[in-house]
């Protein structure tokens, strides 16, 4: 899906390739400079509600990409954003365990990989039936409700599941 958008605002294959290089290299730039800085560590909340909020631009400003130096530019501030959101995200999940054992960190990193192919497929429908356009809007309420949950403080701070309170001891 990926490579037929940047095709449609007349990239390569090699051009998919340099924006997500371009999105991952962003990211993790972002992630190593702002991450580990003191002022990132105690405002976790506030960088993640802006990261959500950049993304939820970024997801928009696809709809205005015409060329694949855009397309970069986009992947670019998507990772910038990208690169907010993972450590913030990463420290309230941490915060909100009492330990961390293996069964918390699957528990992460099997959802977030089921949440990502359910988006794929979502995604992959949206643009069959409807437009990328279309996809681009839905990211970007998607977006925008997360920022909203984060700026209320909507998020849970001791998810019952994280700490196990339904299963046996």
């Amino acid at each position: 899906m990926y490579a037929a958008f940047t095709e449609s605002v007349g990239g390569s294959i090699l051009d998919a390739g340099i924006a997500f290089a371009c999105f991952s290299m962003a990211t993790g730039a972002f992630v190593s400079l702002i991450g580990t800085r003191p002022c990132f560590q105690q405002h976790v909340r506030t960088f993640l509600v802006l990261g959500f909020l950049g993304s939820a631009c970024c997801d928009i400003s696809y709809i205005f990409v015409q060329n694949r130096w855009q397309l970069f530019a986009a992947q670019v501030i998507a990772g910038l954003a990208t690169g907010l959101i993972e450590p913030a995200w990463d420290s309230l999940f941490t915060d909100a365990i009492e330990h961390s054992s293996a069964r918390h960190w699957s528990i992460w990193s099997g959802g977030t990989h089921l949440i990502a192919g359910a988006a794929a497929l979502l995604g992959g429908a949206i643009v069959a039936y409807f437009s990328f356009t279309a996809l681009f809007v839905t990211m970007g309420l998607v977006d925008t409700a997360a920022t909203v949950l984060a700026w209320r403080g909507g998020l849970p701070k001791d998810p019952e599941i994280l700490r196990g309170a339904s299963s046996p001891p």
